[in-house]
C-alpha cells in the first residue's frame, strides 16, 4: 500500500500501529493453532487407549464415544472454519509485511520469525488440523479398531434415530465422512471396514443428507469434503463409490426436486400445524391434572403416578417436536446457502444485479413469500412450545424426577433382581456387574418391601411376593449414576469386545436372552434422554434458540462490507415486518 507523501513521515508509527492491532488477532490464532495441537494429542490418546489387544481399561461405552465424537467435531468446525475464512490469510499476509517493517530495530528475532513460519503454514496448509489429527493417531499404534466402532456408532445412531436432539444429530453427520477417511487407512482396512459397515448404508447416509449445518451461514457437503480429503489422504482415492457422490452444485434436477420437497419448510406446514395443535392441547390437559392432584389431598399413589408418568412423556415428545422442528430450520437455511439464487426477481429490483450482495442472493432472494409466511409461522411455533413449557417448569420439575427415580428403581430393584436369580445366576462375572448397577443406584430407603436388601437371594417368595413398592420420592439420579449406569450396561452387554459384530444390542452371541436383551437396551436410551430432562431448562434453551438466522459472519467477509444493512437481515424481513 502506496502512503501519500504528507504521511511517510510517520510512516514507521503506522507500521508498529497495525503491526499492534494485528498482533492481537495473531495472537488467538497461536492460541488455536496450540490448542488444537494439544486436542489432537488427547483425541489419538484416548483412541489409542482403546484400540490396544491388551487393554487393561474397560470401555468404550456410549459416554466415551460421545466425548470423542463432539471432540473430532470440534476439530473438524475449526478446520473448515479456517478454510472459509479469507479474512484470515489475508490479515496474516499484512502481519508478516508489518512484522518485516517494525522488527529491524529489534533484536532476537529469530524465534519470532520460526513461529511466524509455522504459523503460516498452518494457516496456509488446507485441512491442516485433519492431517496433523492423523499423524498423532497413527504416531504409534493404528486406531482402526475404534474408529470402526465409532463408525458403527455413528451409522447405528443416524438409522434408528438413537440422536436425541438435533444436535447431537448433525455433529453424527459431520463427523461421519471424516472418520470414513481416517478409517481407510490401508486397503485392508478398507476391507474390514465394508465388513462390518457395508458401504450402501454410509453411501445412503450421505445421500439423505447431502447438506449439513456446520455454522449459522457455513455449511458442510459430505460429497464435497470426501472429494476433498482424497487428495490428502491418498489410501482413500481409491474409494470410486464414495468419490462419485454429487455435491450440491451437482446434483441431477429430477434428484434436486425431492430434496428441495425435502428440505423445504413450506412443504411440511400440514403435518407440523397439526403436531402443534394435538401437542398444545395435550400439553394443557396434563398441565391441568398435575394441578388438581397438587390441589388434592391423600390423592391414591397409583393415580398419582400415572398423572406424573404421562406429564413426563409429554414432557418427552415436547423436546422432540422443537428438537425436530429447529432442526428442520437449520437443514432449510443450510440447504439455501449451498444453492443462492443467480438472479434476484426483477420485478422486487430497482438496480442493477451486480449491485447486490451475495448474501441477498442467500438469503433476500432466495426464499418465496410463501417459504417466508412458512418460517415465520414456525418459529412463532416453537417459540410458544418452547415458553409454554419454560414457564411450568417450577410445577412438573417434582414429577418428572419421580418419574425418573420410579424409572430407575424399578429396573434395578425389580429388572434386575430376577435377573439376578434367572439368566445371571451361574454366570459370576455377569452378576457382579448388576450386582454393582444396583449398589450404585438402588435407593433402598423408598423400597416398602425389602427390608434387607443384602439378603434378597436368600428368600423363596413367589414371584408376586417379590415385587417391590416405592415410596414416591422425587430423587432423581445424579448425571455420573447415569453414565456409570450406561458404562456398565455396555461392559454387561459387550464384554468389552471392540470387533463384535451386530453392534452394541444386536449381537445374538452375547449370551443373554432376547428378553433380557430387549430390558437392557430399553432402559440404556432411556438414560440418555434423563439427562436431557434433568437439564429441563438448559435443554429448552437449545431447543429455541433460533439467534443464528441473524449471523452472517462470513457473507460480511465475501461480499466486502462491514455490517450487513437491515434490508438483508433473515429472510422473514424480505417479505414484511417479523414483529
Amino acid at each position: 500500500m502506496q502512503l501519500p507523501d504528507s504521511m511517510k513521515h510517520s510512516q514507521a508509527d503506522l507500521y508498529l500501529e497495525t503491526y499492534q492491532v494485528l498482533d492481537l488477532e495473531m495472537s488467538r490464532l497461536r492460541e488455536i493453532q496450540r490448542w488444537q495441537a494439544s486436542a489432537a494429542s488427547k483425541l489419538a490418546a484416548d483412541m489409542q487407549r482403546f484400540s490396544r489387544p491388551e487393554r487393561l481399561v474397560n470401555g468404550p461405552t456410549v459416554t466415551h464415544f460421545w466425548s470423542m465424537l463432539k471432540l473430532l467435531d470440534v476439530l473438524l468446525q475449526l478446520d473448515h472454519l479456517k478454510n472459509a475464512k479469507a479474512s484470515i490469510p489475508n490479515d496474516f499476509s499484512w502481519y508478516k509485511r508489518t512484522f518485516t517493517q517494525v522488527s529491524t530495530q529489534w533484536q532476537d528475532t529469530d524465534t519470532m520469525r520460526e513461529e511466524l513460519d509455522d504459523l503460516q503454514i498452518f494457516l496456509s496448509t488446507r485441512w491442516a488440523i485433519l492431517l496433523n489429527l492423523h499423524a498423532e493417531m497413527f504416531r504409534t499404534n493404528t486406531v482402526e479398531d475404534i474408529l470402526q466402532v465409532l463408525i458403527v456408532f455413528c451409522v447405528e445412531s443416524l438409522e434408528l434415530d438413537f440422536a436425541l436432539l438435533f444436535p447431537e444429530r448433525h455433529t453424527l453427520l459431520r463427523v461421519l465422512p471424516v472418520l470414513v477417511v481416517l478409517a481407510t487407512s490401508s486397503e485392508k482396512e478398507s476391507e474390514s471396514l465394508y465388513k462390518r459397515v457395508k458401504i450402501n448404508r454410509l453411501l445412503n447416509i450421505f445421500k439423505n443428507d447431502p447438506v449439513i449445518p456446520a455454522f449459522p451461514d457455513l455449511h458442510l457437503s459430505p460429497a464435497a469434503m470426501l472429494k476433498e480429503l482424497s487428495s490428502y489422504f491418498q489410501n482413500f482415492s481409491s474409494q470410486i463409490r464414495l468419490l462419485t457422490l454429487p455435491a450440491p452444485h451437482e446434483i441431477p434436477p429430477r434428484e434436486l426436486q425431492d430434496y428441495q420437497r425435502h428440505y423445504l419448510i413450506l412443504n411440511h406446514m400440514g403435518t407440523i400445524r397439526a403436531e402443534h395443535d394435538d401437542f398444545s392441547i395435550r400439553f394443557a390437559s396434563a398441565m391441568n391434572q398435575m394441578i388438581t392432584l397438587k390441589s388434592s389431598d391423600g390423592a391414591d399413589n397409583d393415580w398419582s403416578r400415572d398423572i406424573k408418568g404421562n406429564m413426563y412423556d409429554t414432557v418427552v415428545e415436547g423436546f422432540q417436536l422443537l428438537s425436530r422442528w429447529t432442526g428442520r430450520i437449520w437443514e432449510q437455511c443450510a440447504w439455501k446457502f449451498s444453492r443462492p439464487c443467480k438472479e434476484p426477481p426483477m420485478s422486487d429490483s430497482h438496480q442493477d444485479s451486480a449491485t447486490f450482495f451475495d448474501y441477498e442472493k442467500v438469503v433476500r432472494w432466495n426464499y418465496t413469500a410463501e417459504e417466508r409466511r412458512a418460517l415465520l409461522e414456525l418459529i412463532g411455533y416453537i417459540k410458544s412450545i418452547g415458553l409454554m413449557m419454560q414457564h411450568c417448569d417450577t410445577l412438573v420439575s417434582e414429577a418428572l424426577w419421580e418419574t425418573i427415580h420410579m424409572e430407575v428403581q424399578d429396573f434395578v430393584q425389580d429388572k434386575l433382581d430376577t435377573m439376578l436369580r434367572t439368566t445371571f445366576r451361574k454366570k459370576k462375572d455377569l452378576s457382579r456387574i448388576l450386582s454393582d448397577m444396583r449398589t450404585l443406584s438402588a435407593d433402598w430407603m423408598a423400597n416398602t418391601s425389602k427390608a434387607d436388601p443384602e439378603q434378597h437371594l436368600l428368600h423363596q417368595e413367589t414371584e408376586e411376593m417379590r415385587q417391590s413398592t416405592f415410596y414416591p420420592r422425587p430423587v432423581a439420579p445424579t448425571a455420573a449414576q447415569i453414565h456409570c449406569l450406561q458404562f456398565l450396561i455396555c461392559e454387561l452387554v459387550s464384554g468389552g469386545n471392540l470387533r463384535k459384530p451386530g453392534g452394541l444390542f444386536g449381537n445374538s452371541s452375547s449370551g443373554i436372552p432376547v428378553e433380557d436383551l430387549k430390558q437392557l437396551e430399553t432402559f440404556f436410551y432411556k438414560l440418555s434422554f434423563f439427562l436431557h430432562i434433568l437439564d429441563f431448562t438448559a435443554t429448552i434453551g437449545t431447543l429455541t434458540d433460533l439467534g443464528f438466522l441473524w449471523f452472517r459472519e462470513f457473507y460480511l467477509e465475501s461480499s466486502r462490507v462491514i455490517q450487513v444493512s437491515n434490508r438483508m437481515f433473515p429472510p422473514l424481513d424480505a417479505g414484511g415486518s417479523c414483529h
